[in-house]
């Protein structure tokens, strides 16, 4: 009789993750059909931040991208923070404010005491931003000519914050290793979701490769002081603040603003990443329920059915079938947006494989605090934590 009940919990499980996952692919698809770009063509005062730790061999490119946009030059400033680097990162920038360009650079000192040395770095370069809009990007980026002009176009009136897309840069997919195919192709459709839910006004998540907000926002919600505490989540957790708040947050879909980064070089690394992004889920559960409701739901479908082929092959088949399909009908209209090729598509049935995996795995490790970021470990955890938020 348990095993009875047991298999009838698993299946109303998973038809509840099926009835979820289909309701918002099709407000996602109503979404993007109705999708409505804002265009604002006031040229606001811009303060381009960068926080640098030992990069002094990417930033060179991510320079010479900020200096040649299009951008009216007397319109925006570029400030470098410097998270007391240990390579020649001031030698790198101090040739290009040789050169005359608009460009503030200072060293942040005390990351050793600090619980993240980034968000010290932000809120300093920050409070000494002229810009009224503040851009960030990370220092191993590439940022299109037309960066800046399209993150601002985005900024009506009631707009707070405008997030972008940033993906990894791969030069030949077909010589790509496996690694760098599954984290390009995985960050694609997380933002084909992530979009949708930016089309019904949901802003879910963000990255500070690519991102936007008014100075006047981020003092409203004081900065970063609520989420100090915290190693990392500069943008994500920043941004679910301003939500709370009452902000208006957008997405920016157009091509001319999608930034690029350097992809993983290993597994290891890619783990330690995802680890230290899944590390924020707690405080993201409490800051948006709705969002993780969508996540358990999808889990109930994903490893249902997997759990399922044991008990009943063909239904469980069934269920993955279901999965796939109603997916791929979510990709075929909104990878456009995100540029993921048919060739770059073939790769899926790896990435469903790894994925399915992937994810718990980096959830488990991300909760228990197992990485590192730029040689920092995160503080144990503080049962008031999420009270501080």
């Amino acid at each position: 009789m348990t095993a009875k009940v047991l298999y009838y919990i698993l299946l109303g499980l998973i038809a509840s993750g099926g009835l979820t996952y289909i309701i918002f692919v099709i407000r996602f698809y109503l979404g993007w059909k109705n999708l409505k770009r804002p265009m604002n063509y006031v040229k606001h005062r811009v303060s381009v931040v960068v926080i640098a730790r030992n990069e002094a061999h990417n930033l060179l490119q991510l320079m010479t991208c900020l200096i040649s946009q299009d951008y009216p030059k007397e319109l925006y400033e570029i400030i470098i923070g410097d998270d007391d680097s240990e390579d020649n990162t001031e030698e790198v920038i101090q040739k290009f404010i040789d050169q005359g360009h608009n460009i503030r650079y200072f060293r942040s000192l005390g990351r050793e005491e600090a619980i993240s040395p980034k968000k010290l770095a932000l809120s300093r370069a920050i409070t000494m931003a002229e810009g009224e809009i503040i851009l960030t990007t990370d220092a191993d980026c590439i940022v299109p000519q037309g960066w800046i002009s399209s993150m601002i176009s985005h900024f009506t009136d009631d707009v707070s914050m405008v997030a972008g897309y940033s993906r990894t840069y791969l030069k030949d997919w077909d010589k790509a290793p496996m690694v760098q195919k599954y984290e390009h192709l995985d960050f694609a459709l997380t933002y084909m979701v992530l979009g949708g839910g930016y089309t019904l006004g949901k802003s879910w998540a963000c990255i500070g490769q690519n991102m936007a907000y008014r100075k006047s926002a981020w003092e409203d919600v004081g900065g970063f002081e609520k989420i100090m505490h915290l190693i990392s989540g500069d943008d994500v957790n920043l941004m679910q603040l301003m939500r709370r708040k009452g902000h208006k947050i957008i997405f920016n879909f157009s091509a001319k603003s999608f930034t690029y980064t350097h992809p993983v070089q290993s597994w290891k690394q890619f783990v330690n990443q995802r680890s230290r992004w899944a590390s924020n889920m707690k405080y993201q559960l409490k800051f948006n329920p709705e969002f993780f409701f969508i996540l358990f739901s999808m889990a109930c479908l994903y490893w249902g059915s997997i759990i399922l082929m044991f008990i009943n092959l063909k239904l469980g088949l069934a269920v993955f079938a279901y999965r796939i399909i109603i997916e791929h009908i979510m990709i075929a209209y909104t990878r456009k947006h995100f540029g993921v090729s048919g060739r770059m598509l073939r790769f899926y049935p790896l990435w469903v494989i790894i994925q399915t995996f992937m994810l718990v795995f980096t959830m488990v490790l991300g909760s228990l605090g197992l990485f590192v970021w730029h040689g920092k470990r995160p503080p144990k955890r503080n049962k008031n934590a999420l009270s501080n938020i």
